[in-house]
């Protein structure tokens, strides 16, 4: 049996972290998150790969690639969330990569994700009120998207953490 090639946040951090997202307000802090890699012929091939977040806040969804040193972002693509008109996803034996497609037409695949990752967006266009609900993740979930929230800048797990939400 397979399992997870991520790293999980130990108990205490996840309880930490829980902590801090009933902090957020609902209505515009991030609700789900995820950290992987923008798939491409490129990396298929073994070249050099960039992180790609994929952030739900606010009833918006951005979707942030970032450089690997400076944690900088290169591009930024920002849609309602109502837009996210179709997933389809792809499990492997330790990974899987998401193809999310949007009402404009823009498509892009994220890959490299731990599995079980996106279930979470698969149970929200499932219309699922609770889909994206912190409570419900997993602890591999919640480890993801706290990296997500790391690779954006802010440090959920920082001690005396007064960084606010930029999605």
């Amino acid at each position: 049996m397979a399992r997870s090639v991520w790293r999980r946040l130990p108990p205490e951090d996840l309880a930490a972290f829980r902590a801090f997202l009933d902090e957020l307000p609902a209505a515009g802090g991030p609700r789900y998150g995820l950290l992987g890699i923008k798939v491409s012929w490129w990396s298929r091939l073994s070249g050099p790969t960039r992180p790609y977040v994929v952030l739900v806040a606010g009833g918006r969804i951005a979707l942030s690639k970032r450089t690997f040193h400076r944690r900088r972002e290169v591009t930024r693509h920002d849609f309602p969330l109502g837009d996210l008109k179709a997933m389809r996803v792809h499990r492997g034996p330790l990974l899987e990569s998401a193809r999310l497609t949007f009402a404009d037409g823009y498509s892009l695949r994220v890959g490299g994700l731990p599995r079980w990752q996106s279930r979470p967006l698969e149970r929200y266009l499932a219309g699922e009120a609770d889909a994206l609900d912190p409570g419900t993740l997993s602890p591999e979930q919640l480890t993801n998207f706290c990296q997500a929230l790391e690779a954006v800048g802010l440090r959920p797990l920082a001690s005396g953490g007064g960084s606010s939400p930029a999605a």
